[in-house]
């Protein structure tokens, strides 16, 4: 009868730490893995942040492209999506 339960125990605990595995593997360890060959292969960027990644960037430089006046050009790329403006300007089209 002891022994039934430590086997059950021991099963699920193993089942738990598969699927640790599992969601902390899609989650940070092949994020990390992707950026890693990118750079590797010379293609330039931002580093990986966890859940949110450039979104905090991405809505602070909205907010301040909408509080500053338009000029009266077709050149509008900057207010529309300043955060791909900005990351094509610095980092290049290629």
């Amino acid at each position: 009868m002891e022994i039934t339960i430590v086997f059950c125990v021991l099963g699920v605990a193993a089942i738990f730490l598969f699927y640790i595995w599992r969601i902390s593997n899609r989650l940070w360890f092949k994020p990390k893995k992707i950026e890693k060959f990118l750079k590797d292969q010379g293609l330039k960027g931002t580093p990986y942040k966890f859940m949110y990644g450039d979104l905090k960037e991405m809505v602070q430089m909205m907010s301040e492209a909408k509080s500053k006046p338009m000029n009266l050009t077709h050149d509008i790329a900057f207010r529309v999506s300043p955060f791909f403006h900005k990351t094509l300007t610095t980092l290049g089209e290629s």
